[in-house]
């Protein structure tokens, strides 16, 4: 068989997917994975056969500035459900609608690139992010099967995407203009099934199709260090927090990593935090007991500790999680607080609000994880009914015999 996955244009949408392609590539399969140029390095790195399609938009960035809109004209985060329920009307259909453009958008990018490749390759089976709309679109166009794959626990909103549950009549009109163009049937359910990745605790909605899978922690690759294999003689915690979450919180030129890592160096513990390379320098000198790293993933990081604080995000959460990992998560907009909330509800970690970014408040709430023996045992089951769930392997003989 060949194999095209699509993911879209962030590092982490891809990364869950990695295990499966692996699976795919060992099994004797022609894979490539296609994506716009933001992804193309981190799938070179996996080890995969990447090919870059469009490049001309930068999804990220449009959807940061439909955010950061709403917070400027607001003076609020989306910080949730009750955040979003106490907008006006008019104001959640336009978010609504900055939020959906950058998809479109990259999904114009993206198509008469991949339509192309995908009609020259002629892959036997197409395996796309949701939020990837050129996936369907060439997949229509190919006549080749098309399987969805998520990233983490299902937000509600997703079933309103087009593709994966919005009914035509529902798409936004240049979405359906663009299917046109290359003659595309725009249909609500483009997908056979639905690959999960999420412990069944933690996806708290019904899966379309749904075909389960282990999340195996891939977020990169890179050389350990020594000092990493060692054990310092007490907890160790590790600090994962994203840029973009500082611009949101509001806090200027100062990241939240410097006051946060000081804060939990007092806990007599060894902090590990790993940050973007362009944010070393503002976060400034650390307290000794503390190690900034940019070069490491994560996964490899997590395994030796005993405590992880981060944003939320469906990858972070989930690599902590599957390895066993009690967590802080401070979220910091409403995807990622629905995240956190899927994580709190099973034990194995603590959700608090947006507004708790003060490092000595989220110290205090790290504290009694490294001695809980509940938060532990919580967080141990989750990771033995994720190593319960079938493997890439055993999916890829599914996917077989849906196709």
């Amino acid at each position: 068989m060949r194999v095209l996955f699509v993911p879209a244009a962030a590092p982490s949408h891809y990364y869950p997917m990695a295990p499966l392609a692996w699976a795919f590539r060992l099994a004797g399969h022609d894979v490539v994975v296609a994506g716009q140029p933001p992804v193309t390095d981190p799938v070179v790195r996996s080890g995969m056969t990447a090919v870059a399609v469009g490049g001309g938009y930068d999804m990220l960035a449009g959807l940061t500035e439909a955010t950061e809109t709403v917070r400027r004209e607001t003076g609020r985060l989306l910080s949730g459900s009750a955040t979003w329920a106490s907008l006006p009307p008019e104001v959640q259909r336009r978010y609504s609608e900055m939020r959906g453009a950058p998809h479109v958008r990259t999904a114009e990018d993206m198509a008469d690139d991949l339509v192309a490749f995908t009609r020259d390759w002629r892959p036997d089976l197409v395996v796309s992010d949701p939020l990837t709309y050129a996936a369907a679109l060439a997949a229509d166009v190919a006549g080749i099967p098309l399987v969805h794959h998520l990233w983490g626990p299902q937000p509600p909103s997703l079933a309103k995407f087009p593709g994966f549950g919005a009914p035509p009549e529902r798409w936004p009109q240049d979405l359906l203009k663009l299917f046109a163009r290359f003659g595309a049937q725009p249909r609500a359910e483009h997908g056979l099934c639905t690959v999960d990745p999420c412990p069944p605790s933690l996806q708290p909605a019904p899966v379309r199709a749904q075909v389960r899978t282990a999340y195996r922690p891939y977020n990169g690759s890179g050389q350990v260090p020594g000092w990493l294999l060692r054990r310092a003689g007490r907890p160790r915690v590790c600090v994962s927090w994203m840029t973009t979450n500082t611009a949101a919180a509001g806090q200027g030129d100062r990241h939240p990593v410097g006051t946060l890592v000081g804060a939990l160096a007092a806990l007599d513990a060894e902090v590990v935090a790993l940050v973007r390379p362009a944010d070393r320098e503002r976060i400034g000198p650390v307290p000794d007991g503390v190690r900034l790293v940019t070069d490491l993933p994560l996964h490899a990081v997590l395994a030796g500790c005993d405590a992880a604080v981060n944003h939320g995000g469906a990858g972070t959460m989930l690599t902590a999680a599957c390895l066993g990992v009690p967590q802080v998560i401070v979220p910091q907009e409403a995807g990622l607080v629905f995240n956190a909330e899927c994580l709190a509800a099973t034990g194995a970690g603590v959700a608090l609000p947006s507004s708790e970014t003060d490092g000595e408040r989220i110290a205090a709430t790290v504290a009694p994880l490294l001695h809980d023996p509940a938060r532990r045992l919580a967080a141990g089951r989750l990771a033995e009914e994720n190593t319960a769930q079938p493997s890439p392997f055993e999916v890829l003989a599914t996917l077989q015999e849906l196709m």
